[in-house]
């Protein structure tokens, strides 16, 4: 993000303070190991440098585009801001019992299997869904792919 233009101010002035100072510096080594008939023409180069830069950064201030960044809060308020995406909260219920079932056994058998059992029988399915397998660590859910294959399974016998 670009950064906006009444905030570039300190880093010109910062700019300008260091372009300024060395351009001293260099001058005034220049000047003093110049001859003196050609000491007037390193302080008229150091000058010209010095207006030339600044005009040619006054130049890109005045040609940038003025559409490409707002220049106040009030003209930042006109844009309008992008919609927030809407989820049915009976998804994000569904996908945190999910979530639940496969940190905890527990959970699974109390409150996500009863669903899954429900919704075999409301399907018709020729045999009862077999309850998935205990995990390798004690306490935990069954897996992800256990609750998708018993979905599965009771999509697929629609």
């Amino acid at each position: 993000m670009p950064i906006r233009r009444e905030r570039r101010w300190p880093w010109i002035m910062a700019g300008y303070g260091s372009l300024f100072a060395v351009t001293a510096a260099l001058t005034a080594f220049i000047y003093d190991s110049a001859a003196q008939e050609n000491r007037s023409i390193v302080i008229r180069i150091a000058v010209a440098f010095i207006v030339a830069v600044i005009l040619l950064h006054l130049r890109s201030y005045f040609r940038s585009d003025a559409r490409c960044e707002p220049e106040s809060g009030f003209e930042d308020a006109l844009i309008r801001q992008p919609a927030v995406p809407k989820v049915d909260l009976g998804f994000t219920k569904l996908r945190d019992e999910v979530a639940n079932s496969l940190a905890s056994r527990s959970y699974f058998e109390t409150v996500l299997w009863p669903r899954l059992s429900a919704l075999a029988k409301a399907r018709k399915l020729p045999d009862p869904l077999p309850l998935p397998a205990e995990r390798g660590w004690w306490g935990r859910g069954p897996s992800g792919r256990a609750i998708a294959a018993l979905v599965a399974r009771i999509e697929r016998e629609r």
